[in-house]
């Protein structure tokens, strides 16, 4: 069995270990908080350089366009200038990897039934011409072409892989491209001059970019951080797969609305938070996927190292309050055994004063009783004696409860042994032991009291009431004059009453610990149970009391007894010629 100071260390600790958890708690949802709105922050700002300088190479692109389109519109009637300006445009914007004059077909007869100019650079940055309408041989026919040249607009064109017969790179360029229309004299579009632009810096620039943007501990996860490019139709364009480069699409897994943001999806299977940003000028999405896992590892390091210290600290705790508590509460446990231990001494030496059903032998009678203290001693009393032929009995309930009361209801029991040894008038029993209480009461106890005596010839009984609940005779009330109880007041004038048992009568006495007991919505057991139980019950004295005390039990149904319980029960026994009982 565990000692009190470890009871009492346990106790600490789990009110300890409770406030604990809470904390942990709150500081794993704050510090989960704290990381998605610091990682929003970081990878927003890596989006938002991604797409500046997107922009900006779109720009520049877009203004070269525009500012060399009226410079071949002035040379459009001399087809074989137009190589020099399209070698000045790329020459001069480093944006620009190739540029081409698509025109429409048979526009110049002698130059054949297409012609479409191109200049280029290559790896070592020089720029060359050629003619390419081999290679574009049906661009006439696509729809960007066709709508382009009928609307007189301007745009761009999706993304695409350099044509395998143009490139001097190993592998085919990413390229997406600016067209406008070329105007002829009359106005009208004969042509478009397409600036192409390489996206494989984007790649690698987001790629550097959402790997610097990782706290360094990514390294150790299964899935880590990564960045890609979807066109206006969800494609990927940008990504950190190759073969997924212009053939899947994000658009059935994840929907982003808006310019800019963060949408929490799941990407390929794995839980992610997506961080975007629209580029206007294409409708383009510049993403950086960051994985829950990542996210939170940082702050889950954190949690681990404050549960760890918080598991010390636990430990510490218990060891110092252990070692405390075990010098403090060690005597005070001995203390409270040694009172325990005493009390219940003083609960036997308090039941040892109270006779017992074999300590009355007589012929004429049967008495049996039963005292239950609601705590190991209690006020409640009960005693009875015979003198000169006569039963002297009677039951006490002294007002408060524990030690108190059950050293005032020793001194009752005593004063009415005392009395009961000379006087034989109950009323005058009960004045004298009021005299007395009164003298010597400084703590204002009172007693409720009944005192009987009971000639055991005849079975006329004399009694005095203080203040008690009337006792039954046969289950009907005995008529008692309340009076006060004994200790209330001085001087009062307790009064006789007397009654006649007949043969088999049955007197029964008890303290308000039986009908007043609760159950546990607080209904009382109450005087018309009692009431049920004698007119059930045999009016032997011990059956009738281990009923009442069973029917008492099984109403309270195990809820916690309040205050002292204690039963008296009288029967008469002798054979008279008198049958019939008379009350005054």
């Amino acid at each position: 069995m565990k000692s009190f100071s470890q009871r009492l260390t346990l106790h600490i600790m789990m009110v300890v270990l409770v406030m604990m958890v809470v904390i942990a708690g709150v500081l794993y949802f704050t510090v989960g908080k704290y990381m998605r709105d610091e990682a929003h922050q970081r990878f927003q700002t890596v989006t938002l350089r991604a797409h500046s300088e997107i922009q900006r190479r779109l720009s520049e692109v877009y203004v070269a366009n525009i500012n060399n389109v009226h410079e071949i519109e002035r040379d459009i009637d001399h087809p074989d200038s137009l190589y020099d300006h399209l070698r000045r445009i790329v020459r001069q914007n480093q944006s620009i990897v190739s540029c081409g004059l698509l025109f429409l077909p048979d526009y110049y007869p002698e130059k054949g039934h297409l012609f479409v100019p191109f200049a280029t650079r290559d790896t070592s940055d020089h720029v060359s011409v050629m003619r390419i309408d081999s290679v574009y041989h049906d661009y006439f026919k696509e729809d960007w072409y066709v709508e382009q040249i009928k609307h007189d607009s301007t745009d761009w064109v999706d993304p695409y892989f350099e044509d395998s017969l143009l490139t001097t790179h190993i592998a085919p360029r990413l390229l997406t491209t600016h067209a406008i229309p070329v105007h002829n004299r009359e106005g009208r579009p004969v042509a478009l001059l397409c600036s192409d632009m390489s996206l494989d810096y984007l790649r690698n620039d987001m790629l550097k970019e959402s790997r610097r943007a990782d706290r360094g501990l990514e390294k150790y996860l299964e899935h880590q951080s990564y960045s890609f490019v979807i066109d206006r139709h969800g494609r990927y364009i940008v990504h950190p797969d190759k073969e997924r480069m212009l053939k899947d699409s994000l658009r059935p897994h994840i929907a982003m609305e808006g310019t800019q943001g963060a949408v929490r999806a799941t990407i390929d299977g794995v839980k992610s938070w997506g961080y975007y940003r629209t580029v206007s000028f294409v409708e383009w999405k510049l993403v950086i996927v960051a994985p829950e896992d990542a996210i939170l590892l940082n702050g889950r390091v954190l949690n681990l190292i404050i549960l760890m210290v918080m598991a010390i600290g636990l430990a510490a705790i218990y060891f110092l309050c252990r070692r405390q508590i075990k010098g403090i509460a060690d005597p005070f446990a001995a203390r409270k055994a040694a009172m325990e231990h005493e009390l219940s001494v003083a609960h036997d030496i308090q039941m040892s004063m109270i006779p017992s059903p074999s300590a009355i032998d007589h012929s004429s009678l049967t008495i049996h009783a039963m005292l239950t203290p609601a705590r190991d001693v209690g006020g409640d009393l009960y005693d009875y004696l015979i003198r000169d032929n006569r039963l002297f009995f009677c039951i006490g309930d002294v007002s408060g409860k524990g030690v108190p009361a059950a050293l005032f209801m020793s001194t009752v029991r005593g004063d009415f042994r005392l009395l009961a040894e000379t006087e034989s008038d109950p009323s005058c029993i009960v004045s004298r032991m009021n005299d007395v209480i009164i003298r010597n009461n400084s703590m204002t106890i009172f007693v409720t009291f009944f005192a009987g005596v009971l000639e055991l010839d005849t079975g006329h009984l004399s009694y005095c009431n203080a203040g008690h609940k009337a006792p039954l005779i046969n289950g009907k009330p005995l008529p008692v004059e309340r009076n006060l109880p004994i200790g209330a007041m001085p001087d009062w004038e307790f009064k006789v009453q007397e009654a006649d048992l007949a043969p088999d009568d049955t007197i029964f006495l008890y303290t308000d610990g039986l009908d007043e007991a609760e159950d546990a919505a607080h209904n009382m057991f109450g005087k018309a149970s009692i009431e049920e139980v004698l007119r059930t019950t045999t009016q032997d004295p011990q059956v009738l009391i281990e009923h009442m005390k069973q029917a008492v039990a099984d109403f309270v149904n195990n809820t916690e007894q309040s205050d002292d319980l204690t039963m008296l029960a009288i029967r008469w026994k002798k054979i008279s010629l008198h049958h019939k009982t008379m009350y005054s």
